[in-house]
């Protein structure tokens, strides 16, 4: 008999213990705890480049997989990082997994947004009823319905631009003239079923208008009158959020949002093309992990809690980066990681909701046929609602940023203005007269906490905010969840920046001022000097590092250089623009003077500033209560001159000029 070991891991929360056998010999501790359905943060990749998996080793023996030295906690605990050890069947280990290193420790996610664009009361699903006699009587009576919606989309009731929070129902549309929209009239085609339908004549008949990208397709409606819903989807690298909203008034009634389940093979862009190349079937088990495992639980949960029926879901509307889209759609996205960075699509498409698995079954009754009174059809074949994918504009300026572009409303301002969306590929789009310049910067994930030593992503016991007094530069913190904290998330990383320059403790290039020498929070550390944050009971101290500062200076600086790239394109300074608008999670959390202070914005005044939250939600929701949108999103994705930052000849020394601290 082969020996066999037990793998104990303690979390803050439960105690596990696996038992390792010789047949897994050489698999990773992040291995097994993943299989026990405990996932860690590999945010590199599982490449040992960051400390998102840390552990503490308290007894027992663990095998470095590369070196193949074992380290044993003989002289007391071990801290190591997850991803680079393997237990070893012959022996035992007990690890303690800290709060900061599940996968799990769920994410604070931006649901609210504001809406700063005119839009029409015209979904991309809606009835129509028109009477019998328009066409009862007609030689071809399809040709004579598809006449009659065809005349009654000629006119559109155009709504007020408005702030909306999703927590909040949406207000009615009231009237106002929308100068922007060129209302472009797909053709309006007949849809399965329509023939029998049009045989049952009643005096008025109620059909369903669906529309497919560059047609309107006419069906039956044999729902009774019972309300419809659509569903705007925001996947995001990181996040995803799912927001379920009354067809026929445009109210939202729930959101519901999740970590993207692709963040247990990979937490970046890259890394998942990456595994791509490497194992194309992993593309496959990508869309799975978006679609199956995120987005269908989060819309079940949303149906219930609202008590809403599968059946009345008639459309959906998804805005994400390129890659995130390539993905759900089950596209291979390797093409996207080598030059030229050519995409397999960037065009509005038009998808079957079930052919994405995104639909969770009707509960007890996903084959059961439904009687309508006229005819019986299968559920599953009624719940198959049409999903829009919105267009995005290059391999690294998603639809997403499309999204951000029209309902920031930033598209149709007569003054510069400049959209901003700080994450692991800062997106910047620069508007200016009839141009629109846009550049993505590889400016990695340290505003996410990834790679840092005590970083985080903002969530419960993460510490959100700091502040240190002007004379002793002690901190003062805030802390999600008001708990003990357990990390530091982006938003604290740059108050800290900014406060710890501010009052002399960090020098301009982000190093430790010999004024605080003797100070009791200034520690030495594995990467440099640091400065002790918060000590929690039974929780590493929470300290950041010289270290730390660098990796965030040149996530900064890549931020920065790529806005005055583009302002110098344009022959732009920063107080030539009206507006900044600061769109994503991070920047909707942001102390916006700590971001002017620490350089992110350089130049920009805060009255400058606006806060305008997730964005790319805010555009799903538009392009699915007014069609008209999708139109207005390929005309700006189609505008939008993408600049290659890496071959502007100025952008190493601009990036170099921004690492430091004025």
């Amino acid at each position: 008999m082969h020996p066999s070991s037990q793998l104990i891991a303690h979390t803050p929360e439960r105690q596990l213990a696996i038992t390792v056998d010789h047949q897994a010999r050489g698999r990773l501790v992040t291995g097994w705890l993943r299989r026990a359905d405990l996932p860690l943060n590999t945010r590199c990749g599982q490449r040992g480049l960051c400390d998102g998996c840390l552990i503490e080793l308290v007894a027992g023996t663990l095998l470095h997989a590369d070196s193949g030295q074992t380290v044993d906690a003989s002289a007391g605990p071990q801290t190591l990082q997850a991803c680079q050890y393997c237990p070893i069947p012959e022996t035992g280990a007990v690890i303690h997994v800290p709060a900061r290193s599940l996968l799990a420790h769920r994410p604070q996610v931006v649901t609210s947004f504001r809406v700063d664009v005119s839009r029409a009361h015209d979904p991309l699903w809606q009835t129509v009823e028109i009477p019998a006699a328009e066409f009862a009587e007609a030689d071809d009576p399809i040709a004579a319905v598809c006449e009659a919606v065809q005349h009654r989309r000629g006119g559109r009731t155009i709504g007020q631009g408005q702030s909306v929070d999703a927590s909040e129902p949406a207000p009615q549309p009231q009237s106002l003239t929308m100068e922007f929209a060129q209302e472009v009239n797909p053709v309006i085609e007949a849809g399965d079923g329509l023939a029998e339908f049009l045989a049952r004549t009643e005096p008025v008949a109620r059909f369903a208008l669906d529309q497919r990208g560059d047609r309107w397709c006419v069906l039956p409606n044999d729902d009774d009158e019972q309300p419809s819903y659509g569903v705007a989807i925001d996947v995001g690298t990181t996040t995803v959020v799912v927001m379920l909203v009354d067809l026929d008034n445009g109210r939202i009634l729930n959101t519901s949002a999740a970590l993207n389940g692709q963040a247990r093979l990979g937490d970046n862009v890259l890394t998942r093309i990456n595994l791509c190349m490497q194992k194309p079937e992993l593309v496959e088990r990508l869309q799975h992990a978006v679609a199956r495992r995120t987005i269908q639980p989060l819309l079940a949960e949303l149906l219930t809690e609202s008590r809403v029926s599968l059946d009345q879901v008639k459309c959906m509307a998804i805005a994400g980066n390129t890659t995130m889209l390539h993905l759900l759609a089950g596209v291979d996205p390797t093409p996207l990681g080598t030059a030229p960075f050519t995409p397999v699509f960037i065009e509005h498409r038009v998808l079957p909701g079930r052919s994405l698995g995104l639909l969770p079954k009707p509960p007890g009754r996903s084959q059961a046929a439904l009687s309508t009174g006229h005819r019986t059809i299968r559920e599953a074949d009624r719940c198959n609602p049409t999903v829009h994918l919105l267009p995005a504009a290059a391999a690294y300026l998603g639809a997403d940023v499309i999204a951000g572009v029209f309902s920031t409303g930033m598209a149709y301002r007569d003054h510069p203005c400049l959209l901003v969306d700080v994450g692991t590929n800062g997106e910047i789009v620069l508007k200016h007269g009839n141009r629109f310049l846009g550049c993505a910067t590889a400016a990695g994930p340290a505003f996410e906490g990834a790679g840092l030593t005590s970083g985080v992503r903002a969530g419960q016991g993460a510490v959100s905010h700091i502040r240190l007094d002007l004379d002793t530069a002690d901190p003062e913190i805030e802390v999600i969840g008001d708990t003990s904290p357990i990390g530091i998330c982006g938003t604290a990383y740059v108050d800290f920046i900014a406060e710890a320059r501010q009052c002399g403790l960090i020098g301009p290039t982000g190093r430790f001022s010999d004024r605080f020498t003797g100070h009791p929070r200034l520690v030495q550390h594995a990467n440099g000097r640091g400065f002790e944050i918060a000590k929690p009971a039974n929780e590493k101290t929470v300290v950041i590092t010289e270290g730390d500062i660098a990796s965030l200076l040149q996530a900064k600086a890549a931020i920065a250089a790529g806005i005055v790239c583009l302002l110098r394109r344009a022959a732009l300074n920063a107080e030539d623009l009206a507006t900044l608008y600061l769109a994503g999670g991070f920047g909707f959390h942001m102390n916006v003077a700590s971001v002017l202070r620490c350089g992110l914005l350089p130049g920009f005044r805060q009255e400058q500033i606006e806060l305008v939250g997730n964005s790319s939600l805010a555009g799903a929701f538009l392009a699915m209560m007014d069609s008209g949108v999708l139109a207005e999103m390929k005309h700006i994705a189609s505008q939008l001159e993408t600049v290659e930052l890496n071959l502007e000849p100025d952008f190493e020394s601009i990036y170099i000029d921004q690492l430091g601290l004025g």
